[in-house]
């Protein structure tokens, strides 16, 4: 039986010995190079994927129940010409639909927004060096619901209508579900990348395993005469990859990490409902944190796979 004291064939720098001289060759470096820049590119990929799941979360629970109405300050006859409704009416017409709305059932509260919130509304698009006091503004009704349903859509529709035909009733539903789909499809081009990324990394793991393997052919097959199981020799290569491994992706994970950092500087804090923020809860900074274990397993995976597939071969 092969054993510790019959290790005569090479012995690695440190404390840690081999019997195959596997990190005295050229490549190692390049090998963790490569690792670094994939765990780089996989924590920045799976960092965007957790912005746009936590965006989607936040715009959905935001909007859950809720629905907009919107009593215009102009009114369109039918020779298409444009009739400004008096501020006083519009005022007029959004308190008594806010009044009667809160009658239903269904609606938990009906807030009418002021002049000051319109014009915070309306400031963005318009620009803050514009005066909007000659501006005619509609009136506007925050309505939170109990429970949405078409049924009940349709009621407060009918209500609505009878006081101001001319108010509309926003769900925000078409508008929400094209940023849904598009945060979801950014959200699976990320996981792809990050798929990709994975299978880069084994992919190269697996040649530089193959590559060393052909190095020190001589010696993997002496070895394997002298009778050392496959399980033996498979863990010096494993060994050798792990280090590699966890060398390149600790390196990865901590330029992520700062990369991440340094966009959350410059973001700052971010009060808007649409704009993302870049800030990590702490389960996903645990999940990043954890790349270089899940790297260190695919690679170990891998190289075990490897060696075994080129030692099956050996007579």
């Amino acid at each position: 039986m092969f054993t510790k004291k019959d290790r005569k064939l090479g012995v690695a720098d440190g404390k840690r010995q081999y019997d195959l001289p596997l990190n005295r060759g050229e490549g190692s470096g390049f090998l963790i190079l490569l690792i670094a820049l994939m765990t780089f590119l996989a924590v920045l990929a799976l960092a965007v994927s957790f912005v746009l799941g936590a965006m989607s979360e936040r715009w959905s629970s935001g909007l859950e129940n809720k629905l907009t109405i919107e009593i215009p300050a102009e009114t369109v006859t039918e020779t298409n010409n444009g009739i400004i409704i008096p501020n006083e009416d519009v005022k007029s017409l959004t308190f008594d639909i806010a009044e009667t709305i809160k009658e239903h059932p269904a609606v938990k509260s009906a807030e009418i927004l002021s002049e000051e919130e319109i014009q915070a509304l309306i400031s963005p698009w318009l620009g803050d060096d514009l005066s909007l006091g000659d501006i005619p503004l509609p009136g506007l009704i925050s309505v939170q619901l109990h429970v949405t349903s078409p049924e009940t859509l349709r009621v407060l529709e009918k209500m609505v209508k009878d006081i101001s035909p001319s108010a509309r009733l926003d769900t925000h539903e078409s508008w929400l579900n094209d940023l849904l789909r598009f945060t979801g499809a950014m959200q699976f081009a990320s996981l792809m990348i990050t798929l990709i990324i994975g299978a880069t990394t084994v992919t190269a793991v697996a040649g530089a395993i193959r590559s060393r393997m052909a190095v020190h052919k001589e010696e993997v097959e002496l070895l394997h005469l002298m009778g050392a199981k496959d399980d033996y020799i498979t863990e010096q290569f494993q060994r050798h990859a792990l280090t590699l491994t966890l060398q390149g992706s600790v390196v990865g994970v901590l330029g992520g990490g700062i990369i991440m950092v340094l966009v959350s500087l410059i973001s700052g804090e971010t009060a808007a409902a649409l704009v993302p923020d870049f800030r990590l809860n702490g389960l996903h900074m645990v999940t990043l944190f954890l790349l270089p274990v899940m790297a260190c397993g695919i690679s170990a995976l891998t190289a075990r796979h490897t060696v075994l597939r080129v030692l099956a071969d050996m007579p």
